[in-house]
């Protein structure tokens, strides 16, 4: 099985999803879009994977186009793709949605809470790690997944394979490092962002890797 990976910026890569990968023998082909590598061709693509990165989908970038071009190309092939942060953002405004700058922003660790039960294995609350100003308006056809209490739209799926993540399922004590170092001055003090302190040594839940495999299982599994 092989997962196409677009990577926007080094400092966000798969983190967790690699355990998830090696447990299950997947191989993943990487293109670092920071380093102009080039999209796949969609009738080569099996899975597709969005990370993060600090743009924004609204921004005039030829390769932020050309990747929504690749999403819709799948999304009428029936093929899985999940979008995580900005790759959640591409896939909503694929779809029609709106890309706004919310009223806050989501810097940390803060609580979803489950809003469908389409996904069984989702917990009703769970504390995960964000990065964000910008959402997404929930697409036209898909369900919410979940809601903050600074962020209405936290997640939605579509046509039961197509999943966007507005937080971090996949955050490792390294990858979060990697953000805080990166992109730290993206933090301020305003009502939704976390000290670094804070961030850096907030105690992971477990269950946050198991929800995200179950997750990545599904998609794989709809294939």
């Amino acid at each position: 099985m092989k997962i196409d990976v677009l990577q926007h910026v080094p400092f966000e890569g798969l983190a967790a999803i690699n355990q998830w990968g090696d447990e299950r023998n997947v191989d993943f082909h990487i293109h670092r879009i920071y380093q102009n590598d080039p999209l796949p061709v969609a009738d080569k693509v099996d899975f597709l994977l969005l990370l993060g990165g600090p743009m924004s989908a609204n921004d005039p970038i030829a390769w932020l186009k050309q990747e929504r071009q690749l999403i819709q190309e799948l999304i009428e092939m029936g093929k899985p793709i999940l979008g995580i942060c900005l790759g959640a953002q591409q896939i909503a405004k694929t779809l029609g949605a709106n890309i706004y700058q919310g009223q806050y922003k989501e810097v940390g660790w803060h609580h979803i809470q489950s809003t469908t039960p389409i996904f069984d294995f989702f917990p009703k609350e769970m504390v995960v790690f964000h990065w964000h100003g910008e959402q997404f308006e929930l697409p036209k056809g898909a369900d919410r997944l979940f809601e903050s209490e600074a962020c209405r739209n936290q997640g939605f799926v579509y046509h039961e394979n197509v999943v966007g993540l507005q937080f971090h399922f996949e955050s490792t004590n390294e990858s979060v490092e990697a953000i805080l170092q990166h992109d730290g001055d993206y933090m301020d003090n305003t009502t939704y962002v976390q000290q670094v302190d804070f961030i850096r040594h907030y105690e992971i839940p477990a269950e946050n890797k198991l929800v995200l495999f179950q997750l990545l299982d599904h998609l794989y599994d709809s294939r």
